[in-house]
């Protein structure tokens, strides 16, 4: 088998989803997301690292303040409520009927949404170290891959579909 060579691009992933890697409710989201993802479509980063900076910059989001994950998919990217819900959306199952709650207007979920991270610490403590998954999840976690070695959609953030209600 040949051995990819640094100026190959890896396949683009369905969804990479940046989480707050030292943060237990977010690592706990994670981890539910893994468990429940079927398909394999979700890779994963936290937000502390390289990728996760890299990223924040190309789609010029705050790259202190990790207050939501951020979801890119083929469309662009998503955060806080619309994120969470179109994750939901995609486990596939009962959880699809969760994703009814997009019908609730945007200013109110993000409500809720800003209300669970500003405790979220509080709620489930912060890790030392960032997240690292079991050995059989590894694959689905990006740590070590630069951005110019994934394809993401070249969206700005004009063009996000953060106020798209399908799917």
């Amino acid at each position: 088998m040949r051995k990819k060579q640094p100026s190959e691009q890896l396949p683009q992933p369905q969804w990479l989803i940046l989480f707050d890697g030292i943060c237990g409710w977010c690592t706990g989201w994670v981890r539910f997301l893994i468990q429940h993802d079927t398909n394999k479509r979700f890779r994963f980063a936290p937000l502390q690292y390289p990728l996760g900076q890299q990223v924040l910059t190309k789609y010029e989001l705050p790259q202190k303040a990790f207050s939501t994950f951020v979801v890119i998919n083929p469309d662009g990217y998503l955060t806080k409520s619309t994120a969470a819900l179109h994750l939901i959306h995609h486990l596939g199952g009962l959880w699809r009927m969760l994703y009814v709650f997009i019908l609730i207007p945007k200013p109110l979920r993000d409500w809720v949404y800003d209300l669970m991270t500003h405790y979220r610490y509080q709620l489930r403590g912060t890790l030392t170290t960032c997240y690292r998954p079991p050995q059989e999840y590894q694959d689905r976690f990006l740590y070590n891959i630069s951005l110019d070695r994934i394809a993401l959609p070249l969206h700005s953030p004009g063009d996000t579909q953060e106020e798209v209600a399908h799917v």
